[in-house]
């Protein structure tokens, strides 16, 4: 096991210390209160009571040993390779060579570690109580061992693609909220990525099994766990995340760049792209244009009307003056009729190249993933584990049904007191919102995923499995 203090830290009791007040909001006397003894021997009974906060060390200590799936976290991340099967095509020591890594209170990180099975995996949780943990790539010896191995010898084998989808990228289009703050509104955001995204993994690149994850917070992960996936070098990691990098943030961006390569027409994936975003920029009521009135509040028009003609934007702007209540969905109106009387003068094939992609590109700025590539590219990269518990807000990382994409509700989604008192006022830790969540993990990804496996080892000669 490594441990490291976090750089410029107090020494560990402090630091904990500090950690759990700072987490555990302005009622800390609980967590001043903990102590390691008294959790240990912490039961939930009808008679216990503990006080619906968003996180605390006690709230935490229940939710892993009562609700948090370890059996399905398991299932998952071995891929049918039990230790204990009976199948000659399983690789018994397969989940032993996981990477996992545990952020315990106080930011101390336990990297390297590993667990046989999921009896060690939920025994090392109760034990240790992370705020925080991730998953890593499965490498060729047990992470534990990798100071003993040749550094040559020690490398990742196979980890699910991945993809980190943060708000922090949206904050110069946003004008709702700031900072760590959500709202319906630029939740709108992440709708238009899971979407985008999703369609062009199970599309472009014939990917099955993919799972989106709420952070916690504000932001979305995804995870794709199909075998052919799992084993892409760091190269075509890098290749993919590239592909689906069409838009970049930054101040005064207005544009995406949409490259034609002397084609007529764009990429199919742009133009599919496009039929996603563009309802979630002009007709949602929580979309860009109603939501965020881009056209009426910051540098945004401004940004737009810079990459047009003179004339064009004279138009706009004696229409913006001449009109000053209009909405933005107004002022975009003008736009498209704008484009029209340019197609009717379009006579060169750059004339008409522009025209393919003009306003077209504004819509993806806007509404377009935008993705961590970094994340995606090494499969070496940690990962934040779904079910975990984000310590500043108590929600649980939940998994998001894309399909189901209208219904779900980042700010609805529980926390752990709320989970804790829902078990117990109905005495059981099954019957509780989590439910839901658990359900479309073991319904929607886990058995499909299972069943693609089980194909793939039949395919392969075991008959038997």
């Amino acid at each position: 096991m490594a441990v490291a203090m976090a750089e410029g830290s107090t020494p560990i009791a402090d630091a904990q210390k500090r950690k759990i007040e700072e987490e555990a909001g302005s009622d800390t006397s609980s967590a001043k209160r903990l102590v390691p003894d008294a959790l240990a021997k912490m039961e939930v009974d009808a008679g216990l009571r503990i006080k619906n906060a968003d996180f605390s060390p006690e709230l935490l200590h229940v939710y892993y040993e009562k609700m948090f799936p370890f059996t399905q976290m398991f299932r998952w991340l071995s891929y049918k390779n039990d230790p204990k099967g009976s199948s000659r095509l399983t690789e018994k020591d397969f989940f032993l060579r996981r990477e996992f890594t545990f952020v315990l209170q106080g930011d101390i990180f336990c990297r390297y570690l590993c667990f046989r099975d999921v009896d060690e995996f939920k025994a090392q949780v109760m034990a240790r109580q992370p705020i925080r943990m991730e998953i890593g790539a499965v490498f060729t010896h047990p992470p534990k061992n990798h100071n003993m191995v040749i550094k040559d010898a020690y490398k990742p084998l196979e980890k699910e693609l991945v993809f980190d989808i943060d708000m922090d990228d949206y904050d110069d289009i946003r004008t709702c909220c700031s900072g760590a703050k959500i709202c319906s509104k630029c939740w709108t955001f992440m709708k238009a990525a899971i979407k985008t995204l999703d369609r062009a993994l199970r599309e472009d690149f014939g990917f099955d099994h993919i799972l989106f994850v709420f952070s916690g917070r504000r932001g979305v992960h995804c995870w794709v766990g199909d075998s052919c996936a799992r084993q892409l070098p760091n190269e075509h990691r890098a290749a993919v995340a590239d592909y689906l990098t069409v838009v970049a943030s930054g101040k005064n961006r207005a544009r995406a760049e949409i490259k034609m390569n002397g084609c007529e027409e764009m990429h199919p994936s742009i133009i599919e792209a496009f039929k996603i975003c563009e309802p979630f920029f002009k007709d949602d009521p929580n979309g860009v244009l109603h939501g965020q009135d881009i056209l009426k509040k910051g540098p945004h028009l401004a940004n737009i009307l810079e990459t047009m003609t003179v004339s064009e934007r004279e138009v706009i702007s004696k229409y913006v003056n001449d009109y000053p209540q209009a909405s933005s969905r107004d002022i975009w109106v003008q736009f498209e009729k704008m484009v029209s009387e340019r197609s009717k003068s379009a006579a060169t094939f750059r004339q008409r190249a522009e025209l393919k992609t003009m306003l077209k590109d504004v819509v993806l700025q806007y509404t377009y993933p935008r993705l961590d590539i970094n994340v995606s590219k090494q499969m070496n990269h940690l990962l934040k584990s779904p079910f975990v518990v984000h310590p500043k807000t108590g929600k649980v990382c939940v998994p998001i049904d894309p399909y189901k994409l209208d219904t779900f509700d980042p700010l609805k989604v529980p926390t752990i007191g709320e989970l804790v008192e829902e078990m117990n006022q109905s005495g059981d830790p099954r019957q509780t919102s989590l439910r839901q969540y658990t359900h479309f993990f073991e319904i929607g990804f886990l058995q499909p995923l299972e069943l693609a496996v089980v194909k793939e080892m039949q395919a392969k000669g075991d008959i038997d499995f």
